[in-house]
């Protein structure tokens, strides 16, 4: 309902002076009481105050569970009015020319009769009657006409000029839609019609599920990245990326021996322990000392020589008496006379 209040004229009324004047005028002074300002304007004795005032029906602890404040269901009835003046509403279309931005919106709804009056856009009355029936009838007439008189001598309403009247049945509109669109409207969105601080932990429950799963959702990424099968297993393809060279070690005489062997050198006897070595008719093909760091492009193969320099080989590039043949993905071969050697990035 709108409830006014009249104060001198540099009159300020304060949250604990407001409720108390109520429940001295009305003698309904509870918790759920909520007072929402409207419209302010000098009268004859003195600064009149408009407000929008909401009780709440029922207890709404139960409603904390999902909602982090809770607003009356007439909210969808401000969306209705703020459409209707946007022309946005089919067979409602607002002549803001001819009206001066002023609404009369009648809505009859569940049984109960609506009347919101708009000057100028902004909402200045709201009240609200039940035990109407289903439809407009000679009693909802007659309660619409006596309104129309009362704006005729309301001291605010009357200098407002004309008004455009439009009236809803409450089976024409969208409920639901238009509540959740008032909600967001500037008018609304601060608002709640429980006071009560000590039920506001909704709102904090939900930002800390948030922050924990932004942080699961953060973590679960890097390990995805981190590890390649799991790409593999959601049948992405991972993209290519720049490693920095890994040190690696070079395998041990026995198991170049072995190697050798396994490629099928088995023409090839062993010499010297400490320097491996292959030979077949007179010819001593002297394995290169060295360690092979990773293969670039597979075009070259990043080596360190056991004198500690690093050096790039190409094909083509000989060390001792080998060549390097070619170079793959995650090998290099290198050749002496007719015997080869294949080199593979990670063996041991």
């Amino acid at each position: 309902m709108t409830w006014e209040v009249t104060t001198a004229f540099d009159g300020v009324l304060t949250e604990t002076e407001l409720r108390k004047r109520f429940d001295e005028e009305l003698g309904v002074y509870e918790e759920r009481v909520c007072f929402w300002p409207l419209v302010s304007f000098n009268a004859s004795d003195g600064r009149r105050h408009r407000y929008l005032v909401a009780l709440a029906d029922e207890p709404l602890l139960c409603y904390r569970k999902k909602f982090d404040r809770c607003l009356p269901k007439q909210v969808s009835l401000y969306a209705l009015a703020d459409k209707i003046m946007r022309g946005s509403v089919d067979d409602m279309n607002f002549a803001e020319s001819e009206a001066n931005g002023n609404l009369l919106l009648v809505v009859l709804w569940d049984k109960c009769l609506y009347i919101l009056v708009f000057v100028e856009g902004r909402l200045c009355h709201w009240s609200e009657e039940h035990g109407y029936g289903e439809n407009f009838d000679e009693l909802c007439e007659w309660r619409i006409l006596r309104f129309r008189e009362f704006l005729k001598t309301d001291e605010l309403l009357a200098g407002a000029g004309s008004f455009h009247e439009v009236r809803v049945n409450g089976d024409g509109w969208n409920a639901n839609e238009l509540f959740h669109a008032g909600t967001c409207d500037p008018f609304w969105r601060q608002l709640d019609l429980d006071a009560c601080t000590s039920m506001k932990s909704c709102g904090k429950s939900r930002w800390t599920l948030f922050v924990m799963m932004a942080l699961c959702l953060c973590v679960l990424l890097m390990v995805v990245c981190e590890n390649p099968l799991l790409w593999k297993a959601f049948g992405i393809a991972q993209m290519p990326v720049d490693a920095a060279v890994v040190e690696l070690d070079l395998p041990s005489d026995d198991a170049l021996e072995r190697l050798a062997w396994a490629k099928g050198h088995n023409q090839m006897r062993f010499v010297n322990r400490e320097h491996l070595r292959f030979v077949r008719g007179g010819e001593v093909c002297e394995l290169p000392s060295f360690k092979l760091l990773g293969i670039v492009g597979d075009r070259a193969a990043l080596v360190k020589l056991s004198s500690g320099v690093s050096k790039t080989l190409l094909v083509g590039d000989s060390l001792n008496r080998y060549r390097v043949k070619s170079i793959g993905k995650n090998d290099a071969v290198l050749r002496c006379g007719a015997k080869e050697v294949r080199y593979e990035v990670g063996a041991r």
